[in-house]
């Protein structure tokens, strides 16, 4: 038991944050330092002050390290179509107003943890994230501000892989962030679709867990051997994302 507190308390002081989240409430850094050193074996109490003191500096360091995350794809739907009946100045100003909510829903959203746009690839924006509930609570605010463009609604098709990510400045340089652009196309308007590496790891942060995901076929990802499943967030409407987010176990 003390070995298996001992890991849990190294992978919650991982995180790259000053606080870390237990249940729904942020315990301060030094609290948790202190319960990490007194399950620490007593025979290993120097080298367990120096392992979380390195933790710490990280920490205060700021920095996005490279590591497991997820990459999250949300592509513009009809782009084409729309600047065939509207002209490329209406299409640029759609697009321009799509990546700028973007931006402000990771303002605006509950985020805890890592979140990070990376770029604009035309009418499609890239991030990764720490957490799954922050993926949800962002894509939550970003359809609300899609909303309110005026000339016509805008559809969204949003995909989710995990994967390793290596950032030079904020540039991706990852077999995930590829094989998450090869799902695309595999992904309708308005869904919110995961590959099984994503799923299994996502399913268990939020209280409807397994049953909140449907299969969604397959697709063909480089670097696999065999197709890939795909998982369908079974949410209702774009209010129901924070209604997961925000419900008990009954």
């Amino acid at each position: 038991m003390a070995c298996a507190s001992w890991v849990a308390l190294a992978v919650i002081l991982s995180f790259p944050q000053l606080f870390a989240k237990i249940g729904y409430m942020y315990r301060p850094i030094e609290e948790i330092k202190r319960e990490f050193l007194k399950y620490a074996p007593a025979y290993a109490q120097k080298e367990a002050a120096q392992a979380i003191d390195k933790i710490s500096e990280l920490q205060s360091q700021g920095l996005i390290r490279n590591g497991l995350y997820y990459v999250v794809l949300v592509d513009l739907v009809g782009s084409t179509k729309f600047a065939a009946e509207h002209g490329n100045e209406k299409a640029i100003e759609r697009i321009r107003f799509f990546v700028t909510s973007s931006f402000r829903a990771l303002n605006e959203a509950n985020v805890k943890n890592v979140a990070l746009f990376v770029k604009e690839i035309g009418d499609a924006v890239l991030l990764i994230f720490q957490h799954f509930p922050d993926i949800l609570s962002w894509r939550a605010s970003f359809a609300a501000g899609l909303e309110l463009y005026g000339e016509s609604a805008i559809e969204i098709r949003t995909c989710i892989h995990l994967g390793e990510v290596f950032l030079e400045g904020v540039n991706p340089l990852s077999l995930a962030v590829s094989q998450c652009f090869k799902m695309e196309k595999s992904v309708a308007a308005g869904d919110i679709v995961l590959t099984e590496s994503a799923y299994h790891v996502a399913w268990p942060t939020i209280t409807r867990a397994y049953h909140a995901f449907t299969e969604y076929g397959e697709v063909a990802l480089d670097g696999f051997s065999s197709l890939v499943k795909l998982y369908r967030l079974e949410a209702n409407d774009e209010a129901d994302l924070k209604r997961i987010l925000t419900e008990g176990i009954e």
